[in-house]
């Protein structure tokens, strides 16, 4: 079986796979909590611009496991691309982000006006 893809209720993001979906939907605690610390992360680095691979390094986590949440917090808009560009382990050219400084709140404000 196969969805489209996109974002569950709760905002975690999912691949248009059955299995994706059910990984999306599965443990939903577990999966906001690692959202909320890549997140505090941004928010204890505000003046450094991160790539996923180093976030992924310094909390001891699988680049499969913070790069979703990367796209979740870009596209709530609470981290942004700071418009440099970094090098990843394999010499690849990678987005550096930052903390947008916005809160969860004032993106839940402005998509409900």
């Amino acid at each position: 079986m196969s969805q489209t893809g996109g974002y569950t209720s709760d905002g975690i993001g999912f691949q248009k796979q059955d299995t994706s979906y059910k990984a999306a939907t599965q443990n939903k605690n577990n999966k906001l909590t690692l959202r909320q610390e890549v997140l505090q992360y941004f928010k204890e680095n505000q003046t450094l611009s991160i790539s996923s691979g180093t976030v992924a390094f310094t909390l001891n986590r699988d680049a499969c496991q913070i790069q979703p949440r990367i796209t979740e917090l870009s596209n709530l808009g609470l981290i942004e691309d700071s418009g440099y560009r970094g090098k990843t382990k394999y010499g690849k050219s990678c987005i550096l982000w930052r903390y947008s400084g916005k809160t969860e709140e004032e993106e839940t404000k402005q998509d409900n006006i």
